[in-house]
């Protein structure tokens, strides 16, 4: 009798030999380890078509997703999480405020926080925590809606005149990325090289610089554009802008800062902060010619002066960490 022969599964003319999707899991996790989350991304939407990923997996895709600016997938994930009682409840409670957060969704969170503030899974100190993020987000929250109630949202298509430079300039920093979150869920078709011309702009704070990239970048937008911005300069395509950049550095140089400063959590607690928004003002560009351990010493250094040690030698690092430093003040 003649031997059945094995047919690989196969998906819109894409064959799925055996052990090709629990491959795809490996791959992507070992991406995810290097901070190469576009690819780490790619390999988990590719394995979730054909297997249900375990919750530790998918805490690692939620993260990848946030990374590629894509939060309205990761959300809905922690939603079906949320939903099914993971037993990574706590670490996906924090990824999903993370999230709405990142989608300007104040009032989500403040409904959230309030169910967590009486949730006995969590210590008091976790809901001083919990506290001082509803304060914050019951502000931004207020802005939002006073910015809100004086626009007109009904039209889904970005609207030319409030985009273009000259006109854009005169808007406060918060108006300026409200107009530019906004965006991201209208047609900016016709507004695309005003945007460009936002990305490419040194009269904008560079945290708008990169809001700009960014949302070019969610549009498929693939004009090369000279960015500049602390000292550093070149043409980037927003679709795949240059890698590794600060906001892929983020985790490693968090690492060294944990291991310096694990028994300082109120100086931990600020440099972790300032890396954050110090990499995004930076994005599409990293501290370029510094290893991971050099960046993360230099900021514990630099929050040093911040309490008031004044024996920190400046040198090009340092000074660059000012920049961007200043850079985000009031913003």
């Amino acid at each position: 009798m003649k031997k059945r022969q094995h047919i690989p599964k196969t998906k819109e003319n894409i064959i799925f030999f055996p052990g090709m999707v629990e491959k795809l899991v490996a791959d992507g996790l070992a991406f995810a380890e290097v901070n190469n989350h576009i690819e780490a991304a790619k390999c988990f939407d590719q394995a979730s078509e054909h297997i249900e990923l375990d919750d530790t997996i998918l805490s690692v895709y939620i993260l990848s997703l946030l990374e590629t600016n894509r939060q309205q997938e990761a959300k809905l994930i922690c939603e079906n999480l949320l939903k099914k009682k993971s037993p990574l409840f706590e670490q996906i409670v924090e990824l999903y405020l993370t999230i709405l957060l990142d989608l300007r969704a104040y009032h989500e969170v403040d409904r959230v926080l309030n169910k967590l503030l009486v949730d006995n899974r969590f210590t008091n100190e976790r809901k001083k925590n919990f506290l001082q993020l509803k304060e914050l987000s019951g502000r931004l929250a207020k802005e939002q809606d006073n910015y809100l109630t004086t626009e007109d949202y009904i039209n889904p298509i970005a609207d030319k005149q409030k985009f273009a430079l000259e006109e854009y300039l005169k808007l406060s920093f918060i108006e300026k990325e409200a107009l530019l979150q906004e965006a991201f869920h209208r047609d900016i078709t016709e507004v695309i090289p005003n945007i460009i011309e936002i990305a490419k702009s040194q009269k904008v704070p560079p945290a708008i610089q990169t809001l700009a990239l960014l949302l070019l970048g969610s549009n498929g937008e693939t004009t090369e554009i000279l960015v500049e911005k602390f000292g550093f300069k070149e043409k980037v395509n927003p679709i795949s802008p240059p890698s590794p950049n600060g906001m892929e550095r983020i985790e490693p140089i968090k690492k060294y800062i944990h291991n310096i400063l694990e028994k300082d959590p109120s100086k931990l607690q600020l440099t972790v902060g300032l890396i954050h928004s110090h990499a995004y003002a930076l994005f599409p560009f990293d501290w370029a010619g510094y290893s991971d351990e050099a960046v993360a010493e230099a900021y514990v250094n630099f929050v040093d002066t911040l309490f008031g040690n004044e024996s920190v030698r400046p040198d090009k690092l340092y000074e660059l960490i000012k920049l961007l430093e200043a850079s985000t003040e009031g913003t």
